[in-house]
């Protein structure tokens, strides 16, 4: 543990002076900031605290168990010591150094104080950005902002802090080929990629050559093994059909159950509208006799012609709501209509595909016997079945060429719509 103190009390001791000074100038209440430490910690631009870390080296080097890691240790240590010695600007709260992991690792935690006079706002405020400044750091483009001008020269350091060790620092921001190392690690990437594609393609080649093989060995069974493909692709079909119909026919049943079952409270909207338009007249007439708001009738004034505009906006809405909610339950009849159509077709595939389920078990059952022929064929009489199998491939490529035939003469048939478009 080398620093730690508590945030809260820290920015009392930071800011505090300045804040009084800030409040005191204000005339008005509610520009008045109560606490500045809430105030940053809810605002957008700033950050309530910044938190970086050091390593030297890595596990291959400077590990745990290294000889290595006590000399890394020390390094992280020794800037941390000197860190607010070169960054005067850049307060710390919190600086450990952390040896429960693969290497020693530091964690800093800071507040970015500027002091500059300024017409409005704090003289004293968190802003890294004008901290850095102040620090001497510039910016050069959007390739090295003037944090990463900071974080450079603080890696100079530890750069130099390495070589007084005796650590030899081996620098990674520029690679072999020139590159940043953003860009570097971006190319090796798209290399690793290319490799992995190349790789996916050979072994895509490889699949496809296998299922040749799998494909041309499969079409060498019997007839019955063919009509076993043909069943389970035509139970696929239809176990594909029963599980969308009925996805289908729970989305129409949803459907139905939330129209049915919703209906607009029309008499609270319109006690809502009034007793807003209510609202609206008393505030014209309490901001006419108020004196002391007189300096700002007019913009006053023009907020509530504006809240008047948005009511009779919203009257036009709930009006188009009433309307739609019509049309829904008129919808919904149709759907409670198709929703009884939807069972009926589904009570049909599943018998279908119960159906099929017999006769695909029957005809696997057949096929057994077939295979031990085939088996048998093959040990025996080779030369049969190599003439098998050229009259099982030629009447396979007839029957695509029928099917081929068949599928350019029909038209193309349409997907029956439940109404839910």
């Amino acid at each position: 543990m080398i620093c730690q103190r508590s945030l809260k009390q820290f920015y009392h001791e930071l800011f505090d002076e300045a804040l009084e000074e800030f409040n005191a100038k204000q005339t008005r209440r509610d520009r008045k900031i109560p606490n500045y430490q809430e105030h940053i910690r809810h605002s957008r631009q700033e950050k309530e605290f910044y938190e970086v870390l050091f390593q030297v080296g890595n596990r291959d080097d400077t590990g745990i168990d290294s000889e290595m890691c006590k000399e890394a240790a020390a390094v992280l240590e020794e800037y941390a010591r000197s860190f607010e010695e070169r960054n005067p600007h850049l307060k710390l709260f919190n600086a450990v150094i952390h040896l429960d992991e693969s290497t020693p690792h530091l964690h800093l935690d800071f507040v970015p104080v500027t002091d500059e006079k300024r017409n409005n706002g704090l003289r004293v405020r968190n802003s890294l950005t004008g901290a850095l400044r102040q620090q001497g750091c510039a910016g050069k483009g959007i390739g090295r902002t003037i944090t990463i001008d900071w974080l450079e020269q603080e890696k100079a350091h530890i750069g130099q802090l390495m070589l007084e060790h005796g650590i030899e620092w081996v620098k990674l921001e520029e690679t072999k080929e020139g590159l940043p190392l953003k860009d570097f690690k971006l190319k090796k990437r798209q290399e690793e990629l290319d490799a992995a594609d190349k790789l996916i393609g050979m072994k895509l080649s490889e699949l496809s050559s296998v299922e040749d093989k799998v494909r041309s060995a499969e079409s060498t069974l019997a007839e019955k093994k063919q009509d076993i493909s043909e069943n389970e692709e035509k139970l696929s079909s239809v176990t594909a059909e029963t599980a969308k119909a009925d996805a289908e026919l729970s989305q129409k049943v949803e459907q139905v159950n939330k129209v049915l079952t919703y209906l607009p409270d029309t008499e609270k909207n319109l006690d809502a509208e009034h007793e807003y338009l209510v609202a609206v007249s008393e505030l014209r007439k309490l901001l006419k006799s108020g004196m002391s708001i007189l300096k700002n009738k007019d913009s006053i004034l023009s907020w509530i012609d504006t809240l008047e505009s948005l009511t009779k906006k919203a009257m036009d809405k709930r009006d188009k709501a009433d309307l739609t909610i019509y049309s829904l339950h008129k919808r919904g009849d149709e759907f409670i209509a198709e929703r009884d159509d939807a069972r009926e077709k589904l009570k049909e595939v599943r018998s279908e595909k119960s159906l099929l389920s017999s006769e695909l078990q029957s005809v696997k059952s057949e096929n057994r016997k077939y295979s031990e022929v085939y088996a048998m064929l093959e040990r025996i009489a080779p030369s049969v079945l190599e003439r098998a199998k050229a009259l099982v491939q030629e009447e396979k490529a007839q029957r695509q060429r029928e099917q081929q035939r068949q599928a350019e003469y029909q038209p193309t048939k349409k997907k029956k719509s439940w109404g839910l478009e």
